[in-house]
């Protein structure tokens, strides 16, 4: 394909529309012409009005749009698929979203119980609409221990040839009881060659953000990130120098207060441990270091599936997605519930709205569909990572997912509009566009967000498996984004039921086998 071509192409996907210019004329191409007759026309009056070299990239623009414009028709809807996609009403939208955010749910924080309530809901839900489950023995559940970590309530035991009681305050151990004898090495810019012989060593304190003194786990990345060349140089011990009021005594103790979810590679790999600073250390040490507590608790992707009702589409699958998961409890202030009720159950609504209508369509789609919500996506879409590395359904069969993040409220003159990430990376988000106006819904490129967050959220577990996926958010990241005040008064109840309209009349030629999304051919040349 020439440059021109490709440009306007690329263009057309990003953009859904094509801007030339010569001297005071402004052409705009639509995408959406209708007939190859129509871009002929307009090529005709293009000469018109263009020298030769704007004229031709315009009319590989035209053509180009057009041919786009053939690939993205879709059909009218059936009076089964409008009547379903009417009977999409707010009422049931609002109850949903109220029990999924309410105070009762605490956040959903992973793993907490009120995220086992909330994934046992979903399950009920998908059993009531009809869908079969994809796990293990038609279990709707996939799941797996997550586990979680404490600093060791007791202290550890440290003496010296001049000191027998060495106060000794462990921010993180190890799996197991560690017990060292040695020098101590004075950690130094420059390695020393003798360090290879060391596994303890001694630093001062790292200066904490007021974010991190508030959050064991920002804190311990960052130390876990500062002693990482310690390790490499041997460390299994680093001492840390702390005056008498440091802010690592209060995040200790809130290691040891809360189990946290260590993703692997932040996981400590020696120990780290607080010295007062006025300690004196001469001469050898002996240390005895107590092993960080560890609990596992499970966490559960929720699956159901619609089968195809075509023995040789069915095979294939489309799968709308959502997490389930919140942040949990704030650790102070009057309301300390982060309902998450835009991020998101807002989402997660969307997934058992569309659930209940596509199974309650009297003729079912020929491509199956899987439903699914994810555990952990705010602490690294470690859900849908589990899913993607255990996947129930054959990744090669999926052809896409339509993951659903933030619906609920709308950017200022946005009502019933949606936008999807990574626009320009697949013909998803046109296809979606096509369908969704036959419900009056516009679906968009979204010029600041939609390629910043396009591997920011469950989407970006299948994109590496080479999965067509994008995520499709009817809002923005507004000030109560992971704040209390993510409650479901704000939410714009009437919008976001527009938008579970839309997404079905959008998912539906997909699911139809009607229209197949591709990749772009900047994708398949490994331009991504």
């Amino acid at each position: 394909m020439s440059e021109g071509l490709y440009l306007t192409r690329s263009l057309a996907y990003a953009s859904g529309y094509y801007f030339g210019k010569s001297g005071d004329v402004q052409l705009k191409f639509d995408w959406k012409l209708p007939e190859w007759h129509t871009a002929g026309l307009a090529v005709t009056t293009l000469m018109k009005h263009c020298d030769y070299h704007t004229c031709l990239i315009a009319a590989f623009a035209v053509l180009s749009a057009s041919a786009l414009a053939e690939e993205f028709t879709v059909p009218t809807l059936t009076d089964d698929e409008q009547s379903v996609i009417n009977s999409i009403q707010q009422k049931q939208v609002l109850e949903t979203v109220s029990f999924l955010a309410s105070d009762d749910m605490n956040g959903r924080d992973t793993p907490s119980k009120e995220l086992v309530i909330a994934s046992e809901y979903v399950a009920d839900r998908f059993r009531k609409a009809g869908l079969a489950g994809l796990g293990a023995d038609g279990s709707f559940f996939q799941t797996v221990e997550l586990f979680r970590t404490s600093a060791p309530a007791t202290k550890g035991i440290g003496s010296t040839a001049a000191h027998d009681d060495i106060q000794l305050t462990v921010f993180t151990g190890l799996k197991e009881v560690l017990k060292l004898h040695g020098a101590i090495r004075e950690v130094t810019e420059t390695p020393d060659p003798d360090d290879s012989k060391s596994e303890i060593f001694i630093m001062d304190e790292q200066s904490l953000s007021p974010q991190a003194r508030d959050n064991p786990l920002a804190a311990l990345v960052k130390y876990v990130r500062a002693t990482a060349p310690l390790v490499r140089r041997g460390a299994k011990v680093v001492l840390v120098r702390v005056a008498d009021d440091s802010a690592l005594f209060d995040v200790v103790e809130a290691f040891q207060q809360q189990r946290i979810a260590i993703p692997s590679q932040f996981e400590p790999q020696c120990a780290i441990v607080l010295v007062p600073k006025n300690q004196e250390l001469s001469g050898d040490i002996v240390l005895e270091i107590p092993p960080n507590v560890k609990e596992g608790s499970p966490v559960h992707n929720v699956m159901g599936v619609l089968r195809g009702s075509d023995a040789n589409q069915a095979n294939k699958a489309v799968m709308v997605s959502a997490h389930l998961d919140h942040i949990g409890a704030a650790q102070r202030g009057d309301d300390k519930v982060n309902n998450g009720a835009d991020d998101n159950a807002s989402g997660v609504t969307a997934v058992l709205t569309l659930a209940d209508a596509f199974a309650a369509l009297k003729i079912r789609p020929e491509r199956s569909m899987i439903f699914i919500t994810f555990w952990g996506e705010e602490k690294g879409l470690l859900g849908s990572k589990y899913f993607a590395e255990h996947p129930l359904w054959k990744l090669d069969d999926l052809i896409c997912d339509v993951n659903l993040e933030m619906i609920g409220r709308p950017e200022e003159n946005a009502d019933g509009k949606a936008w999807g990430t990574g626009w320009p990376h697949s013909s998803l988000g046109p296809l979606m566009a096509a369908g969704a106006t036959r419900a009056g819904v516009t679906i968009f490129h979204h010029e600041q967000f939609s390629e910043m967050l396009y591997a920011r959220s469950d989407n970006a577990s299948f994109l590496s498996k080479g999965v067509i996926a994008h995520s499709f958010s009817a809002g923005s990241l507004h000030s109560d984004y992971h704040q209390p005040t993510d409650e479901v008064a704000k939410l714009n109840i009437p919008h976001m039921t527009k938008i579970i309209q839309g997404l079905m009349a959008g998912i539906l030629p997909i699911a139809r086998g009607e229209v197949t999304p591709a990749k772009t051919n900047a994708i398949e040349r490994g331009e991504n």
